[in-house]
């Protein structure tokens, strides 16, 4: 082919064959196209791709985690967004299943466009994901209760929210300092269960208080005649039942026929709409304890954490609940990450290894290259029902 004729691959003449003051022409054009290329992508939303149960069983809780996210998006980009650039939200439902966590986690992580995920979830379906986190090098912040999320450590999943083991922390330290010697408990026999009476024991017997019987149910058994039997004869100063669902309210009622009067402690995912149902109303369960997320108990707590749950509440225009706040973290953890970091990838997933006591409504995030639970029992508390709601434990 003619040179004078041949174009290369950018439409330009051959440059053998121009003039000084044409190639001068070209490279300033050429220039501009890549100062332009650059503010483009300097003036790209940081953009966030999140995935929570929008519908199926696990909506409930799903649809309020995912509010209090995008609360949190909305006033940021209000206050000016990240370094002045839209910060971009976007939705997927998982459906309440860990097929559905999945499909939408990757659509998320192969968006080129995607700086970060946000995972709100189950915990079931938050460790399907989680073997593929180092795969696509994306940073995911992550809720779910399970240890297992954060222990092992992935590098590039970080959750909120403190494990299973810190409630049972809070829940001695509390027995500790009411003064309580003697715990009795009843758990399934299940590896939650199992879980919780290792954990029981250990922390007990490091607080000097004696467990003086452990009584354990089928999750299918209907009477606990003889387990409630040996608990009255143990006479503890507290009785801790762990478990949830059906069992529990059986049990709570049971207890109550044969009149004991030993204080009750339960797990957080024991109370719910169906227990005080299924219990013959709310009003049957006052005087029961648990240990709780601070945001559950909202501006009642004081210091760091009421005043961020008065921020979100601002955002929300509403009164906002435990689940909202989980959400709301997220965005918490998120900006401080930002605000240490350049903003890539991995400065985003260095700087949250490296996060040391940074507040939240749930309690300081601290992360450690081998921990990536993040939350402690520093973002729990002993909350009693009062009747009608849950407020912090006299």
């Amino acid at each position: 082919m003619d040179k004078q004729k041949q174009g290369n691959v950018l439409g330009a003449a051959d440059p053998a064959s121009m003039s000084r003051r044409q190639v001068s022409m070209t490279l300033g054009a050429l220039s501009l196209v890549g100062l332009t290329g650059r503010a483009a992508a300097q003036d790209k939303p940081f953009r966030i791709g999140m995935l929570s149960p929008l519908s199926g069983p696990a909506a409930p809780f799903g649809v309020e985690y995912a509010e209090g996210a995008r609360a949190y998006v909305k006033a940021w980009n209000e206050r000016g967004g990240f370094k002045g650039k839209p910060v971009e939200f976007d939705l997927v439902d998982d459906e309440s299943n860990s097929v559905g966590a999945v499909n939408a986690f990757k659509r998320h992580a192969t968006n080129p466009n995607t700086n970060l995920i946000w995972i709100g979830t189950t915990s079931s379906a938050t460790m399907a994901i989680k073997p593929l986190a180092s795969e696509y090098k994306v940073p995911i912040i992550c809720g779910g209760v399970n240890d297992d999320i954060g222990i092992p450590a992935d590098p590039y999943m970080f959750k909120v929210a403190a494990g299973t083991q810190d409630f049972q922390k809070a829940l001695v330290f509390w027995a500790k300092e009411k003064g309580f010697k003697r715990i009795a408990m009843m758990h399934a026999t299940d590896g939650f269960g199992q879980a919780e009476q290792t954990t029981i024991k250990r922390l007990t017997g490091e607080a000097g208080i004696s467990v003086v019987a452990i009584e354990t149910f089928q999750n299918t058994d209907t009477n606990f005649a003889t387990q409630l039997t040996k608990l009255r004869v143990a006479k503890p100063d507290l009785v801790y039942l762990a478990g949830n669902g059906a069992p529990m309210i059986l049990i709570f009622k049971q207890y109550r026929q044969f009149a004991m009067s030993f204080p009750i402690a339960m797990t957080q995912a024991a109370i719910s709409r169906a227990f005080f149902d299924g219990i013959g109303g709310a009003a049957q369960a006052k005087g029961v304890y648990m240990a709780t997320n601070l945001g559950n108990l909202g501006a009642s707590v004081g210091g760091d954490a009421a005043r961020l749950f008065g921020e979100m509440e601002k955002a929300l225009g509403k009164k906002g609940t435990l689940f909202d706040t989980f959400g709301w973290d997220h965005g918490i953890l998120t900006e401080w990450a930002l605000a240490n970091s350049d903003g890539s990838h991995q400065g985003i997933r260095d700087a949250l290894d490296r996060a040391t006591d940074v507040p939240a409504i749930n309690g300081p995030f601290t992360f450690t290259p081998t921990n990536h639970i993040g939350q402690d029992y520093r973002g729990l508390t002993m909350a009693q029902f009062d009747g009608s709601a849950f407020v912090p434990a006299k």
